[in-house]
């Protein structure tokens, strides 16, 4: 610990800024809230590790691959942004934790290995994917919305508002085990390859929800 390298830093921000991390492995969490400020806290693992975040009007940019050419171990984040921020977060390996984010978009992506979190989140766009992990969505579907969850081998569960209205795509190829609970009397769906697929529509169906799990189960929750 006596060796870790740490970064802490403000920036000033519009509600509706942009946030780009691209990590290469570590803990990124990115919490929202009420500041007009964008707020990057980091820890090292390697004291030669290099870090040169970039902030313009649109708003702040983070590429540790970039900045690293080498592999300098985790580099551990965490970030506070204004609620209305879109949030684009990648990282080879390592969990992925963003909550209470309103913006236009939110995008999750794990090249390898790791959990993703989204959670209180409220955007026109969500797209979360990861290799191995598990990945939970908490959210409301706003009409209009497209939301893509996929993973190749973990559980995904869905919180979804109970009043939302969306068609579904959910594929479970090699498990078959799609759980859409109390969803399953709120629309109308079909069943295809032997329960291997999902297709449906809740409410007005005014979201795009589709999700693929290679390896592992899809569950369904009234939130």
């Amino acid at each position: 610990a006596a060796a870790q390298k740490k970064f802490s830093r403000d920036y000033p921000a519009q509600p509706n800024i942009r946030l780009h991390l691209s990590n290469r492995s570590g803990r990124i969490e990115v919490v929202a809230w009420e500041k007009n400020t964008v707020r990057v806290t980091a820890t090292m693992e390697s004291r030669s590790a290099k870090m040169e975040p970039e902030a313009t009007a649109e708003g702040v940019r983070i590429d540790v691959r970039r900045d690293n050419r080498e592999d300098v171990g985790d580099i551990n984040f965490t970030i506070r942004v204004p609620y209305n921020s879109t949030v684009d977060i990648s990282t080879m390996s390592g969990g992925i934790i963003i909550r209470n984010v309103r913006g236009e978009m939110v995008r999750a992506h794990v090249t390898s290995e790791g959990d993703i979190e989204l959670t209180g989140i409220r955007a026109r766009t969500v797209m979360a994917e990861n290799t191995v992990g598990n990945i939970l969505f908490d959210a409301e579907l706003l009409r209009g919305g497209t939301y893509v969850l996929n993973s190749t081998q973990g559980d995904i569960q869905l919180r979804i508002t109970a009043e939302s209205g969306f068609r579904l795509m959910a594929v479970a190829p090699r498990t078959r085990n799609i759980d859409l609970n109390g969803f399953a009397q709120m629309g109308e769906f079909e069943y295809f390859n032997e329960k291997r697929k999902v297709v449906g529509k809740v409410g007005d169906g005014g979201a795009s929800l589709s999700t693929t799990n290679g390896r592992g189960s899809i569950v369904f929750m009234p939130r």
